[in-house]
């Protein structure tokens, strides 16, 4: 008899096992014990599975922390198996999610509850094959869910940075990142591993960089990052929305940046490589402030202890230069534009994490309302939003988040009912993204909104506002079926048309057979004037810019075969239809518990 697979040596039988999958990992231990002991009870063939299996884990593993503590540590296969049921269970609430709108709310929450550990299911599901008999739904509502995990953790960061507890320049920043921008590469981690990888080659690049003065590194710093193209932004694109996003900037070819993020990117890769550098909020422009060690000079030079325990600092402006900046010219600009002296140290200290996060919502805001000035179409009708990068929409979203959290001061001049004044001018942007785009994210309004009010009249007002949200959300849609009633009602759900006075695209998602829209509303649109009046047919639409209308059958005007739907059309209709279907030449209905002959 020949040699059996199993005499081989126990370490090349384990190297051997580390190229099998899950699944054949469980078949291969139904052979003979050796095999079993050395598959499905060897924690190496686990903790193999599950940092080759998954990328992304929900931060309450700590996965780095488990990665390099001692083997028997942790319970690799429960660890293994509890993940791929959380793939499961992910899969099993989305399937939920896309067939009906009742309790889609609840569902898109239960799946941020997992947080990470749902992204890589839900991106699979993004990615879904074009053929997929609800394709625009599963794409759309695995995105939706992606973002609320992303938004979820954003806001986490912002809340902790309130709270007072300390977070990294890059990942303050890099929080509106995970609330405007989608995809794989869309991850804390992969930011940071981004900078680390720009420490690593710093580091590769001068050898002797430890070795330096505080001034020497400081420069070879500044050097570096405008010799891997990080060397600000021309005029011309300055106000672009992608300037403002730190990890767009670290991933793209140009690095382009206004100079708030090419100081947060000096002061992130300074942290790595055991720098002090702080940016600075100088008046209408951000340096950065380098700082020598306790008792040393800027040029190494050692400094016993005096009556002052102020540190050696200087400036650079990494956006424009790898130079030193003299205090000199920042007291000249600041006298030439009259700001008082006694105001000179403010705009010449250090700032905080939050004023940059802040000012950084203010570059985002500006951003937005150029795009929209810029590119607003007739009758206010743009698809700007698809071309603009990261989606302008969720970046003013992130904006308003940012400014409920963290604003408005954080120097005590302002009391009690004053914050909540000022937070209060947020509240109504706010809600109305929340509405038209984001429903699901009522628990996070639920956690983080209404306690800001909790003693305001706005808190018990979001309070019954969130409770009316669950409650619809619970209940099945009342079934409109096209009785007699409904004779006048021509068109159907998935009907795509064009406008007839607009031209803007849209398609349709409701019915009424009259308008059912208020007194005040008919009077303010003139339906009356109409020749069809109030009692015509009235549809529910979605149009190309994102936005939801209620239109006149008369003005209803259904596109030719030749026409197909837009890319801006076909990325929104998931939320109400399943798939394109070009034999019918409509979208396939997804609301037919609510339209049952449409």
């Amino acid at each position: 008899m020949g040699p059996a697979f199993t005499d081989l040596p126990t370490e090349l039988l384990e190297a051997i096992f580390l190229y099998l999958d899950p699944a054949s990992v469980f078949a291969l231990a139904q052979t003979n014990s050796l095999v079993k002991t050395l598959t499905v009870d060897s924690p190496v063939i686990w903790r193999h599975l599950c940092r080759t299996g998954y990328s992304t884990w929900a931060s309450h593993h700590d996965i780095a922390a488990k990665y390099a503590a001692p083997l028997g540590d942790v319970d690799w296969r429960a660890l293994f198996i509890r993940r791929r049921r959380t793939d499961a269970e992910t899969k099993r609430l989305l399937d939920h999610v896309v067939a009906t709108q009742h309790m889609r709310i609840r569902r898109i929450n239960d799946i941020a509850e997992f947080g990470g550990d749902a992204k890589e299911t839900l991106l699979k599901e993004c990615r879904c094959p074009d053929d997929a008999e609800d394709m625009l739904a599963r794409r759309y509502y695995a995105n939706a869910a992606l973002e609320r995990i992303n938004r979820e953790t954003a806001i986490g960061v912002w809340k902790d940075l309130q709270d007072g507890r300390h977070v990294a320049i890059d990942r303050a920043l890099g929080a509106y990142d995970m609330f405007a921008r989608g995809g794989e590469d869309v991850d804390f981690d992969v930011m940071g591993g981004d900078l680390d990888r720009l420490a690593h080659g710093l580091l590769s690049a001068h050898p002797d960089f430890h070795d330096r003065s505080t001034r020497s590194k400081a420069s070879t710093l500044a050097l570096y990052m405008r010799e891997q193209g990080f060397q600000g932004v021309p005029d011309t694109s300055y106000r672009a929305l992608r300037n403002s996003f730190i990890g767009l900037v670290l991933q793209s070819p140009t690095h382009q940046s206004l100079p708030l993020i090419s100081v947060a990117l000096f002061c992130a890769l300074a942290q790595r490589v055991g720098l002090d550098a702080r940016p600075c909020g100088f008046l209408f422009h951000v340096y950065c402030l380098v700082y020598a060690p306790k008792h040393h000079t800027l040029d190494g030079v050692y400094r016993p202890s005096t009556s002052s325990e102020e540190l050696d600092s200087m400036y650079l402006d990494p956006f424009r230069s790898s130079d030193e900046v003299r205090q000199g010219d920042l007291l000249r600009v600041l006298r030439d534009m009259g700001v008082p002296p006694s105001d000179h140290p403010t705009f010449l200290s250090s700032t905080t994490t939050r004023e940059m996060v802040l000012r950084t919502a203010r570059n985002i805001m500006n951003s937005v309302q150029t795009i929209r000035q810029a590119q607003a179409g007739l009758h206010g009708i743009s698809t700007a939003w698809l071309t603009s990068y990261p989606d302008m929409d969720s970046a003013f979203y992130a904006t308003i988040w940012a400014m409920l959290i963290l604003g408005p001061n954080d120097d005590g001049t302002l009391s009690a009912p004053q914050l909540s004044a000022r937070r209060r001018q947020y509240l109504p942007y706010l809600l109305e993204h929340f509405q038209t785009h984001a429903p699901w994210d009522v628990a996070l309004l639920e956690q983080y909104v209404i306690p800001l009010f909790y003693s305001q009249p706005e808190g018990h007002r979001l309070l019954q506002f969130v409770q009316s949200m669950h409650q619809i959300d619970v209940l099945r849609r009342p079934p409109i079926p096209r009785g007699a009633r409904a004779k006048g009602v021509h068109f159907k759900v998935g009907t795509l048309f064009r406008h007839r006075r607009y031209a803007y695209e849209g398609v349709i998602t409701g019915w009424d057979t009259s308008c059912d829209a208020g007194e005040e509303w008919i009077q303010n649109m003139g339906v009356d004037r109409l020749p069809g009046g109030r009692e015509q047919a009235f549809y529910h639409v979605l149009v190309h810019d994102k936005s939801v209308r209620y239109v006149a059958a008369e003005n209803i005007e259904p596109v030719g075969r030749d026409t197909l739907p837009s890319p801006a059309i076909m990325k929104l209709a998931g939320k109400h239809f399943k798939r394109w279907d070009g034999a019918s030449h409509s979208f396939v209905s997804n609301v037919k518990d609510e339209y049952p002959d449409d």
